[in-house]
């Protein structure tokens, strides 16, 4: 009789977008980007075992093959010639639609518990290239941290570590279509430009109040005209005293820079109050 094998589990972490410039269209249709992205502390759990003969993805609405997990199982068994099942499990806390790579690193914590359970046959190097097939943000949330991210988003560079930054987070009810968020920037877009130096500083000197004046997002505008909450949420945030706020990625959710722990549970406190469901207070993960 086959043992029924021990699911592996991991944390998967949400990514915020301290900064997004975007520099124009690439040839293969893609927006050239330059990013600061962040870890945060707000997580999907998911979990994956070896079981029976086809992959299956449990994530309640958001289960089957059309989830960028199964998408990932799948590339990970081509590239490491095996073929047997995979069940992976996902419980859901980070909103979809919301600029937080909710999708992407649930794909990339599959990645990573595949590689475990088949013993480690690829290289980190190997890892990361196949992320970056899955999807743009799938290689950021393999590695994590503080990254400088250019490309399409998927080539990386280590930036001093974010101090930590409480956060309040809010998301308007209607998500954000990425696909639809570049079209409407390629229509209304000013692109801009980041200058990595001064990021380098501002997370080496470490004062909230320093990387707050930086926070910048090209999407933004784009993304106001098809989801107006956003400015709405944006301008609570900094009437609340905030360091400063900013939509996430392509949105529809917002951030807020605490003035530390207190602060951001009270300023939740006052959004929930207003009647507002979709609200978080978590921090930045090294």
């Amino acid at each position: 009789m086959q043992m029924e094998q021990s699911f592996l589990t991991t944390f998967a972490f949400a990514k915020i977008n301290l900064a997004l410039a975007i520099h124009g269209i690439r040839e293969d249709g893609y927006h050239e980007l330059q990013s600061v992205m962040q870890s945060i502390a707000l997580h999907d759990i998911v979990r994956v075992r070896r079981r029976g003969e086809k992959i299956v993805c449990r994530c309640g609405a958001l289960s089957g093959s059309g989830n960028l997990a199964y998408k990932a199982a799948v590339l990970f068994q081509e590239q490491c010639g095996q073929s047997g099942g995979v069940e992976i499990e996902i419980e859901k806390h980070i909103p979809v639609q919301a600029g937080l790579a909710g999708g992407s690193t649930d794909a990339a914590a599959t990645l990573r518990l595949l590689n475990q359970l088949y013993e480690e046959p690829l290289d980190r190097e190997v890892l990361l290239k196949l992320a970056g097939r899955c999807g743009a943000d799938v290689a950021f949330c393999l590695r994590g941290g503080t990254m400088w991210a250019t490309g399409r988003g998927e080539q990386l560079e280590s930036l001093p570590s974010a101090p930590k930054l409480d956060l309040v987070l809010i998301k308007p009810a209607a998500g954000v279509n990425t696909r639809e968020a570049y079209r409407q920037f390629d229509i209304i877009g000013q692109g801009g430009c980041l200058t990595r130096t001064d990021w380098e500083k501002a997370l080496l000197q470490g004062t909230t109040q320093q990387i707050a004046e930086l926070l910048y997002n090209d999407l933004e505008p784009a993304s106001m005209q098809m989801v107006p909450q956003i400015l709405k949420f944006k301008q609570h945030l900094l009437e609340a005293e905030c360091y400063g706020a900013l939509m996430s990625g392509s949105g529809s959710c917002v951030f807020g820079i605490a003035q530390g722990k207190q602060h951001a549970l009270k300023v939740a406190g006052q959004l929930r109050k207003k009647g507002f469901k979709n609200v978080w207070v978590t921090r930045t993960v090294s």
